[in-house]
């Protein structure tokens, strides 16, 4: 079937629907680009969303299967690649702190989410797009809810979210523990993702005693003694974070993502594997 201007300009709303599903860059456009070459041979179609749409979730659910048995043997803790940005991108990618979450999930539950939530999409296309009845969908969503342990319209206030990480990171330089105990929530968590590329903590860190003790361990290795890093403000998946780069060759070094509540940073985000840190265009 001829590729239209209409069914190009649905590239964006393919690749975040696979992106959301299996939280790696690649493969989410493999499978966008599988779908395109597979159009051309496709004889008369109504709703190209639609159907595109299906394949898109449809091939997410098989390989997202595939790669969690994958991810049983990687080492240390998985974390979803990030989607850097120097900018926010025209078109934002799932929240990545949710995209955190959406591991919590099976795939089928991570699909009716992600329609429902990141994209207002209404029952009967939740339905047409995943097999499910439209009864089904409301109730996979609805235990979705349990399982994610927040509210499902949860939104970043970027004010709020700078003014956290500028105090975190002025925090770690002076080492300043009152301080650091003012930001971190009492129950705070940390998540490191090195790949066994890049020293992190292998498993979660809970508990403010656990993170700071590990936040100011890090601080003071010999190789963090010479001011060899810099912070840089840039966007993961839209959102403000706090990348570090090596001031020599201005490698990224590690990127940390902050979630939040109303008074506190409730969870860090550690990525220091270097096949995840790569940056996007906005």
């Amino acid at each position: 079937m001829e590729t239209t201007k209409e069914v190009l300009q649905l590239r964006p709303y393919l690749f975040k629907i696979a992106y959301s599903m299996l939280g790696e860059i690649e493969e989410a456009e493999d499978i966008v680009q599988d779908i395109y070459e597979k159009w051309i041979a496709i004889e008369e179609v109504k709703e190209p969303k639609a159907y595109m749409a299906r394949m898109v979730v449809n091939k997410s659910i098989k390989r997202l299967n595939e790669l969690k048995a994958l991810r049983e043997s990687y080492t240390g803790t998985w974390l979803p690649e990030p989607y850097i940005t120097t900018e926010v991108p025209e078109t934002p990618t799932i929240e990545y702190g949710l995209l955190f979450l959406l591991e919590r999930l099976n795939p089928v539950e991570r699909a009716v989410f992600i329609l429902r939530e990141s994209f207002s999409e209404e029952y009967d296309y939740i339905a047409e797009l995943t097999g499910l009845s439209m009864e089904n969908c409301r109730q996979t969503l609805h235990r979705t809810y349990d399982k994610l342990g927040r509210h499902p319209k949860f939104t970043v206030d970027t004010v709020k979210h700078t003014a956290f990480i500028e105090a975190f990171l002025l925090s770690m330089v002076k080492q300043d523990r009152s301080s650091l105990e003012q930001i971190l929530r009492s129950d705070i968590e940390l998540f490191g993702d090195g790949g066994g590329k890049r020293s992190t903590a292998l498993k979660p860190l809970f508990g403010f005693e656990k993170v700071q003790k590990f936040l100011f361990g890090v601080m003071q290795l010999p190789e963090n003694q010479d001011d060899v890093y810099e912070f840089m403000p840039a966007f993961v998946n839209g959102v403000p974070a706090a990348l570090i780069l090596r001031k020599v060759d201005k490698e990224l070094d590690s990127i940390t993502y902050f979630v939040v509540d109303d008074a506190f940073i409730t969870r860090l985000l550690f990525v220091r594997n270097p096949d995840k840190l790569q940056f996007r265009k906005a």
